[in-house]
């Protein structure tokens, strides 16, 4: 997308300003961020300030930095007490006291409160503050441990989300919890990203995206923004990404009718922003926390008229006639990739149990079965068929709504 925007750019068919980005939630600008600044377009960010400059982000950026690092100064100032766990500026001071007088690092003074305890040679100068940065130089002594910084990047952020109980802090910090919970989630997503590559890279990379800054406030380049902000504005080319269930509908509104028809009314909205051109985009397949998870085109998509729609991404009358039925005939979900992506390798044990003697798929689940995922917990099978040779299901997750999974793929299990 970015690039189609910068080929009209260069070629002289459009002006910056005439594009505009829209989607449902803030997380969703991370990729779009990323691209522009990969490419070294300018781009404006109306109604948030940029992923990595958000608060949440900024505070899970420095765990992991601190884990990495414990002789990281600004990361530790800036989590000491985040979520709040009982140290004050006065302890914070006498932790910086104690480590100039020793020579150390504030962090190294912190790990020996929390491997010695009281038997540190610190702890007498700690006051009041001994024991909540004792407890705290504990937590870190374990996230700066090696089987935490070598045994993945999820893991070690998973283990200082739980430790700190950083959702609950959200919760408990104001009404835009989700929104902002969306975007640790996002972080999370781009930490699998680099399971195989390390925390160091992984850091590196945070390094140079974070501190490069294409934003900026010129009105005659690409503006990115969610549908709630775009209200009244108008460009001549218009996008609207992450048009399947879940994202637009928010799988939040699934169970709400007035939620789900504000959710349409938004919609409404973005098309009706774009003066001249607009482009509609969905993707096929989704990693969702390491998952593969095959997505269910937007509802929304099935009300808009045939006649009014050019394909991108299908250049022949034998694409069209490849495309696969949803909900009894959407428009909108050609030819999976997934079908050659994802069956190289030695097939799972899962992949095995569905076959028959004679080598065939057989159906592991049926409509209404009860079942249980280890990411989205307890869920129903709506619909199962078989697709390309793998057994395909749709499941209503009581925490996530509705997804589309290949069986021999989602570690998904029956509950009796």
């Amino acid at each position: 997308m970015v690039e189609t925007i910068s080929k009209l750019i260069e070629n002289g068919n459009a002006r910056g300003g005439d594009f505009a980005v829209l989607y449902r939630t803030n997380a969703q600008s991370r990729l779009l961020e990323d691209a522009f600044l990969y490419r070294g377009m300018s781009y404006r960010l109306v109604g948030a300030q940029r992923f990595y400059g958000r608060r949440e982000v900024k505070d899970m950026i420095a765990y992991l930095r601190l884990a990495y690092n414990p002789r990281d100064e600004i990361s530790l100032a800036r989590v000491i007490n985040i979520p709040p766990r009982g140290i004050g500026e006065k302890s914070f001071q006498n932790l910086r006291m104690a480590a100039l007088e020793s020579g150390k690092a504030s962090g190294e003074v912190l790990l020996d409160l929390g491997k010695y305890g009281p038997e540190s040679v610190f702890w007498p100068d700690m006051g009041r503050g001994a024991l909540p940065l004792a407890d705290f130089g504990a937590r870190l002594l374990e996230w700066s441990s090696d089987p935490l910084i070598s045994g993945g990047i999820t893991m070690l952020l998973d283990k200082i989300i739980a430790d700190t109980r950083y959702q609950d802090y959200l919760k408990a910090d104001g009404d835009d919890e989700l929104d902002r919970w969306g975007n640790v989630e996002e972080l999370r997503k781009m930490a699998f990203e680099y399971e195989d590559r390390g925390l160091a890279d992984f850091l590196q990379n945070l390094a140079l995206v974070s501190d490069q800054d294409t934003l900026t406030n010129n009105t005659d380049v690409p503006t990115l923004m969610t549908l709630h902000a775009v209200k009244g504005l108008e460009f001549n080319r218009v996008f609207i990404i992450g048009l399947d269930d879940g994202l637009l509908p928010h799988n939040r509104s699934f169970d709400d009718p007035e939620e789900m028809a504000e959710e349409r009314r938004l919609f409404y909205v973005g098309l009706t922003r774009a003066r001249n051109h607009i482009t509609l985009v969905r993707a096929q397949q989704r990693m969702a926390f390491g998952v593969p998870d095959i997505t269910i085109p937007s509802r929304f998509l099935t009300y808009i008229p045939e006649e009014l729609i050019i394909r991108e991404n299908e250049s022949s009358k034998e694409s069209r006639r490849s495309s696969r039925s949803y909900n009894s005939g959407s428009r909108w979900e050609s030819t999976p990739s997934w079908a050659s992506t994802f069956r190289s390798g030695v097939p799972s044990a899962s992949q095995a149990m569905s076959k028959n003697s004679n080598g065939e798929v057989r159906q592991i689940f049926s409509p209404q079965d009860n079942v249980n995922h280890p990411l989205w917990g307890e869920g129903t099978i709506l619909e199962s068929k078989i697709e390309d040779g793998e057994e395909v299901v749709q499941v209503q997750f009581k925490s996530s709504g509705i997804k589309k999974l290949i069986v021999s793929l989602s570690k998904l299990k029956k509950v009796v």
